[in-house]
């Protein structure tokens, strides 16, 4: 920033004028910094501005040490994302790809459209979120951008062939003559990266306390909100959808299409943690021939891989670029 200029007629002696710097530096507020991703900077302030919404649940934990545990695991949930978008946002830059104000207008019409609801009902929810529209466009355009790079750069090697749709339809539909689907919910206890046995032993342990308060009748939907570290589903009190075999991790799948519903077991590990499953429903229809169901079939098993390969993405341009987390 350049300095300003002292008006011509003005002269200060030196004593004055370094009083006015100091005041001036003890005046501004100095930004903490969150990371640095390659030339770009995160600020601190801009993590807690995305973390904000979501601590509505944090504050209801009563437990002072659980409460702080969760506040401190959404920020680097919302950090992560932000170095993701960091991330995406120079990979945008060198295909050169954008997103115009009239594609965001789009995307808010189709979101109001699901929703059933107009331009007044959706400013009321964004201010109960304290969120303002500007900003509201600003994270959609954030989100079309990422879905281009990504649809880009793993859209593209995505392949779901006839085979791999026929396998699907072959070994879930008519080797068994039945359409097997459940509906569970789930508590994640993740581990973090580096864990001692220690740390294992105690997410384990967790994991088996709420099992017991959820089978002594706890609300799961609200042990959920509380204790998964599950982002995506967290909000939602743990609930995966309906789904059907090969769409979860091995050891997952085995043990909730072993359940019935209402059963509460766990805590199994797989992937990078513990989870705590709660069965809600099992639905067994007869088999439908492979044309109805084919296209079901091939987004299932898009989405699947989508997701596995758009980890892979974002965990290789973490390897290429420079990051690092301060907060």
């Amino acid at each position: 920033m350049k300095p300003r200029k002292v008006c011509a007629g003005l002269v200060l002696g030196w004593s004055a004028a370094l009083a006015i710097v100091s005041s001036v530096a003890e005046a501004r507020v100095v930004e903490k910094i969150a990371a640095v991703v390659d030339n770009s900077v995160i600020l601190a302030s801009e993590v807690e501005e995305k973390a904000t919404p979501l601590m509505v649940e944090v504050s209801r934990i009563a437990d002072t040490s659980k409460r702080a545990a969760r506040a401190a695991a959404l920020r680097r949930e919302v950090l992560d994302r932000l170095i993701d978008d960091e991330l995406i946002g120079s990979q945008a830059a060198e295909l050169r790809l954008t997103v115009t104000p009239e594609q965001v207008d789009a995307s808010i019409a189709e979101i109001k459209r699901q929703n059933n609801i107009d331009d007044k009902q959706l400013q009321e929810a964004l201010r109960g979120q304290g969120m303002s529209m500007a900003a509201y466009r600003a994270d959609l355009k954030k989100q079309l951008l990422r879905f281009r790079v990504i649809n880009i750069a793993v859209g593209s090697k995505v392949n779901i062939s006839e085979e791999d749709v026929r396998g699907y339809y072959n070994k879930h539909y008519k080797a068994s003559g039945a359409n097997v689907q459940v509906r569970a919910s789930h508590i994640f206890l993740t581990i973090p990266e580096g864990a001692d046995a220690g740390v294992v032993a105690e997410k384990q342990a967790l994991g088996r306390k709420l099992v017991e308060r959820a089978t002594a009748g706890e609300d799961f939907a609200k042990l959920a909100r509380e204790y998964s570290d599950d982002a995506a589903t967290r909000a939602e009190g743990g609930d995966l959808g309906l789904f059907g075999k090969d769409m979860l991790p091995k050891a997952i799948e085995e043990l909730v299409f072993s359940m019935k519903p209402g059963e509460i077991r766990g805590p199994v590990r797989a992937d990078r943690g513990f989870h705590v499953i709660k069965l809600v429903d099992r639905k067994t229809t007869d088999a439908k021939p492979l044309a109805e169901v084919e296209d079901d079939i091939r987004m299932q098993l898009r989405q699947k891989e989508m997701d596995k390969q758009t980890k892979s993405y974002l965990a290789d341009l973490r390897k290429r670029s420079l990051v690092d987390v301060r907060y």
